[in-house]
């Protein structure tokens, strides 16, 4: 450093402390939740899914818009017969694009359906602020109730593996 360099300081108001390294990521974080959608217009952008050749796995990949606080999804695999073989419930997912495997345990030849439902606490029930969605210290608070805002069905072809 020179002389004539000195240490750069810098003041902003709020909450975010400018000397901190990580500053630029926790704006472009907050600019990305200021664009972000409000739980009624969340929408699942892109379903996919590919069966594994002996059908008993399928990969299945979920995007939903950029939401403002984060959903709770149901994802359900359904046999030809409408029958849930296979289910996951994501809660609070981090990140708008997901991907998951569900395991068929005796897989059927035939059109299953994938179906993502998307759902956020009643109005009376959803949190102010996403800074209060999150749960601190371990806290483990039960579930509202719930609202479907969205859902998507994809119909797949399984061809179990011959023996």
């Amino acid at each position: 450093m020179s002389q004539n360099d000195d240490e750069l300081v810098f003041s902003l108001s709020g909450d975010l402390d400018p000397n901190d390294p990580l500053h630029q990521y926790q704006i472009m974080f907050n600019e990305m939740l200021d664009k972000a959608a409000p739980p009624e217009a969340v929408q699942v952008e892109r379903l996919e899914a590919v069966v594994a050749p002996d059908g008993r796995r399928v990969r299945a990949h979920i995007r939903l818009t950029m939401y403002r606080f984060r959903p709770h999804l149901v994802v359900s695999l359904l046999d030809p017969q409408g029958e849930t073989v296979a289910e996951l419930d994501i809660i609070e997912p981090m990140s708008p694009s997901m991907d998951f495997t569900l395991h068929v345990r005796e897989p059927q030849p035939g059109d299953y359906t994938l179906r993502v439902v998307v759902m956020y606490p009643t109005p009376e029930h959803m949190p102010k602020t996403p800074e209060e969605q999150r749960v601190t210290h371990g806290e483990l608070k039960p579930l509202p109730p719930m609202r479907v805002v969205a859902s998507r069905a994809l119909v797949l072809q399984v061809l179990p593996a011959a023996a």
